[in-house]
């Protein structure tokens, strides 16, 4: 998945839509991206102006919602939420307080610093990457390429992957457990209009 992003970042693309349901898998577990309906060039998204902003809601970054343009760096964000997913093997969610919350709640939630849940047992590297990806701070996360290469750096690091491993053994029970406890509405993609600027709201 990091390396289709960087391809698509170093075409000067954003995707724009970037989520679990727009991630592939074949015969030998190799993920792709697909559905790029909704990318378009950076240079274009600096220029575009709009009422609103279409996906899922549990994937926007803080930044779009507080109507700022696309950019690398929101999909960088929306890359970790799907980190947060592949990790615990389910869908997303933002922990209790958001089960009974409305979109405009949410948001709210998401732009005064809200992030999914880390169990204690995941193992650190993991976390701080995932963690700088979903930053508040847009231009605090991540390159793709700077991903891409943390991951090719955990394939040779024996230490690494020892941590990596215990931590995904001491996660199944967590694994197994219903953790999808966000209103239906937060799973679906739809237009979320720009009412408010959401930063200023604080954690209401």
């Amino acid at each position: 998945i990091a390396s289709d992003l960087q391809i698509i970042h170093s075409h000067d693309f954003i995707h724009r839509d970037l989520h679990s349901g727009n991630i592939l898998q074949d015969e030998m577990k190799n993920a792709y991206i697909a559905d790029l309906g909704l990318s378009i060039t950076a240079n274009i998204e600096l220029k575009s102006k709009s009422d609103g902003v279409c996906g899922i809601l549990l994937y926007i970054a803080p930044e779009v919602l507080n109507k700022q343009p696309h950019s690398k760096a929101s999909d960088i964000y929306s890359f970790g939420i799907i980190m947060w997913e592949i990790l615990y093997d389910k869908p997303v969610h933002f922990g209790q307080d958001s089960k009974l919350q409305s979109k405009i709640q949410f948001q709210i939630q998401v732009c005064g610093g809200s992030r999914p849940p880390v169990h204690e047992n995941t193992a650190t590297c993991y976390v701080d990457l995932m963690k700088k990806c979903w930053h508040t701070e847009p231009e605090k996360r991540p390159t793709t390429k700077e991903v891409d290469k943390i991951f090719v750096e955990w394939q040779t690091n024996k230490t690494i992957l020892s941590e990596l491993s215990e931590s995904n053994k001491k996660l199944q029970n967590i694994k197994n457990e219903d953790m999808q406890i966000n209103t239906d509405a937060l799973y679906k993609s739809s237009f979320i209009s720009f009412n408010n600027n959401y930063t200023n709201q604080g954690n209401l």
